[in-house]
């Protein structure tokens, strides 16, 4: 208790302190947050009780019954319970957390405000511990539900092992006071491991959005980190993954659906550290109305990265004029054995491939829906996990059919057809890299 007092503590301390934004590259291009009204929330944020543990069973009710399969795990602001126990999980109270439980944490208090923010903030803490040579498939459900949640998931996954992890993040607030929703993973991906994580933000407009992982995968060891943003008011995300062991990999997808005035702040680094590593990151956006994204991927390649290859791959598609996108990808190589791209694309949908569509006897609108659909379908289809395909898919068909978000949608992937992730599509055929399997 007294360690954790002092993690709090300092926590607290650099979380008042730091400057929002301390990257040179981005500090003109980032999304501010309303941190002393968000901090003050989460403090006033009681036990929210019986009426907060029904809340979360209707809300898990209706995701079973929407998306047809139900979550092992629902957290809450202050209250959590197992729809289905798990011998890999554990979840703990802050003030139940001790030194041994955040011993070897990745993402220290002193390295960004937000971060320290949520160390200060978090209520949670959700222990994922996949043994060596065992398999664990969970899905989880966060909410803040009717109050501010902030939450922290340390996922360790032994050698040999194999882990599928689906989080779905929702809300359900009082629609007065803008809320949030805050999370940070910490995953470590033992030697010749394949994990795959997805993580669905669709949180209601009332909802501010953290976002923040940093990842580490050991030698032969395989992790996909796939990030699905199409909910909350204001996204502030930083994920950093680190390629450290030998021929070990990370795939990444990024896919953010705006409406309305939603804005997105994604700041994405893929490190290269071990030999003959590979990283990968897929960025993908489509905007309506007024919202507003920010992608910044970001590839850093080591000394002793030889034989390594590492692509950031940008692409934005502008749905009505008032919307706005903002690529800055970048890249820091500091071995000349290597082959790496960054590349950046934004641009309105192709009047010449609606115009083809219409002449098949699409009207405008359903001609605008199946190219969104198709240009999110790559994305899509890297994820391995059945049910991150047909969930994700669902999200995207209702936000392209209704503009809305939020809610749990019905299941439905008509006009939305998958590909193979080994098929080049029509902005990656200048790479000279591309092959990467």
């Amino acid at each position: 208790m007294e360690y954790y007092k002092s993690f709090y503590q300092e926590a607290t301390e650099l979380s008042k302190s730091l400057p929002e934004e301390q990257s040179e590259l981005y500090k003109r291009y980032f999304l501010p947050l309303p941190l002393d009204q968000l901090w003050q929330s989460l403090m006033d944020t009681g036990d929210g009780g019986d009426a907060e543990e029904k809340g979360l069973r209707d809300l898990s009710k209706l995701f079973s019954e929407n998306l047809s399969f139900k979550p092992d795990l629902v957290v809450g602001s202050t209250r959590h319970f197992f729809e289905k126990e798990s011998e890999f999980v554990n979840v703990l109270n802050s003030d139940e957390v001790t030194e041994e439980h955040l011993s070897g944490k990745m993402y220290k208090s002193s390295e960004d405000k937000l971060v320290a923010f949520i160390h200060a903030t978090s209520k949670k803490y959700i222990f994922i511990s996949v043994p060596a040579k065992k398999k664990a498939s969970l899905n989880v459900l966060f909410a803040n539900y009717m109050a501010p949640s902030s939450v922290q998931v340390l996922v360790k996954i032994g050698e040999g092992a194999e882990l599928s992890l689906f989080e779905w993040f929702a809300s359900k607030t009082n629609g007065k006071e803008k809320s949030l929703l805050g999370v940070l993973h910490e995953v470590e991906a033992g030697p010749y491991s394949k994990s795959e994580i997805n993580l669905v933000h669709n949180e209601d407009a009332n909802t501010y959005v953290l976002n923040f992982s940093k990842t580490k995968t050991s030698d032969n060891g395989k992790l996909g980190m796939n990030y699905v943003y199409n909910g909350g008011f204001n996204t502030r995300a930083k994920n950093e993954l680190l390629a450290e062991g030998y021929s070990s990999r990370n795939d990444v997808v990024e896919l953010v659906i705006g409406s309305e005035e939603q804005k997105f702040d994604l700041n994405t680094i893929i490190t290269n550290s071990g030999q003959d590593t590979v990283s990968d990151l897929g960025s993908r956006a489509a905007l309506m109305d007024k919202s507003v994204c920010l992608l910044k991927g970001f590839a850093n390649v080591d000394t002793d990265a030889r034989g390594s290859r590492s692509f950031v791959n940008e692409r934005g598609i502008l749905l009505d004029k008032s919307a706005y996108m903002s690529s800055i990808p970048g890249m820091l190589i500091k071995n000349s054995n290597v082959k790496a791209t960054h590349s950046s694309a934004t641009a309105p949908i192709d009047e010449e491939s609606e115009f083809y569509l219409m002449s098949k006897g699409t009207d405008k609108a359903t001609a605008r829906k199946l190219l969104v659909s198709g240009f999110f379908s790559a994305g899509i289809s890297k994820m391995e996990s059945p049910v991150a395909k047909s969930t994700v898919a669902s999200l995207v068909h209702e936000k392209i059919n209704m503009g809305r978000f939020g809610s749990i949608p019905k299941l439905d992937i008509s006009n939305i057809w998958f590909t193979s992730s080994k098929e080049s599509d029509l902005f990656e055929g200048h790479y000279k890299y591309r092959e990467l399997q």
